[in-house]
């Protein structure tokens, strides 16, 4: 009997140890380095406040940091949060449903969409927070007019990419789904839509922060909350660390739900080439 040699099988290409390994170092290699390049700046401040930079001027880390657990304990930061949070997030949601909406039906009957494209990206030229004074006068000082202003932002920001995204679909993908004898509704939810996805994510990454900017300015002008509230009732009273604590405050949130898209885009463009993403 002749002996069977048996060659040892090699793990497949991409998930050897040492790759998964050197993949996970490249993952955190990001994180680690923002967050040692924040605190270098953080120290530097620091260090400077009160040698080099007037401390009744440009508040220094620690003081922001007092104020904001300050804010946390009698529940300040909360009551001005939460009403930014709504009207920000219930803005954005209507414009882009409202926008999606405009973009699928001007694509799918065209002569519609030729005609009333020019006016709706001439309204994107529209400055909306210039008509904050009339919003307010409609609506009063609620959330009212904080919602509209987003969603209107959110809508002429939006509806761009998406109706960009949704008329460009590959040829060969509609082909194909003619071939496969296709329903509208599925040309539209199985192509147009994947196809569109880089679109659509770009128009949410660009109508999220000029909603947040949009509401603020509001806020500024005509609101007894809000985070745009606390940044003017701050400056009235030369509260330096309560002013750039709650411009902190807006840029975390800010960022928090753009990396929540972010999370989002990776998710759904998994089928592109990571150099895309």
């Amino acid at each position: 009997m002749t002996a069977v040699q048996v060659e040892p099988t090699t793990p497949p290409a991409g998930r050897t140890p040492g790759r998964r390994l050197a993949a996970g170092r490249r993952k955190l290699t990001m994180p680690a380095l923002h967050v040692l390049f924040v605190a270098a700046i953080l120290g530097v401040w620091q260090y400077a406040s009160g040698r080099w930079i007037d401390p009744l001027l440009v508040a220094s880390p620690s003081t922001i940091a007092v104020r904001l657990y300050q804010w946390l304990g009698n529940g300040t930061l909360w009551q001005n949060l939460r009403p930014t949070l709504i009207a920000l997030l219930a803005g954005f949601v209507i414009g882009v449903i409202v926008a999606l909406a405009a973009a699928v039906l001007f694509v799918e009957v065209a002569p519609l969409g030729r005609f009333f494209e020019t006016y709706i990206l001439a309204l994107g030229a529209v400055p909306f927070v210039a008509l904050a004074p009339l919003l307010i006068i409609w609506f009063g000082l609620g959330l009212e007019p904080k919602i509209v202003v987003a969603a209107l932002t959110t809508f002429c920001s939006f509806f761009a990419n998406a109706f960009t995204g949704l008329r460009e679909t590959s040829p060969d993908l509609l082909e194909l789904g003619r071939i496969l004898h296709a329903s509208r509704r599925q040309r539209l939810t199985k192509i147009q839509f994947w196809d569109a996805m880089p679109y659509l994510i770009s128009g949410v990454k660009q109508s999220l922060p000029r909603a947040v900017f949009a509401v603020i300015v509001i806020e500024f002008l005509a609101s007894n909350k809000g985070l745009g509230y606390l940044i003017t009732s701050s400056g009235n009273n030369l509260d330096m660390p309560g002013l750039f604590g709650a411009v902190l405050v807006l840029v975390i949130v800010t960022q928090g739900l753009l990396f929540l898209v972010r999370l989002a885009e990776q998710r759904l463009l998994v089928w592109q080439p990571r150099e895309r993403r």
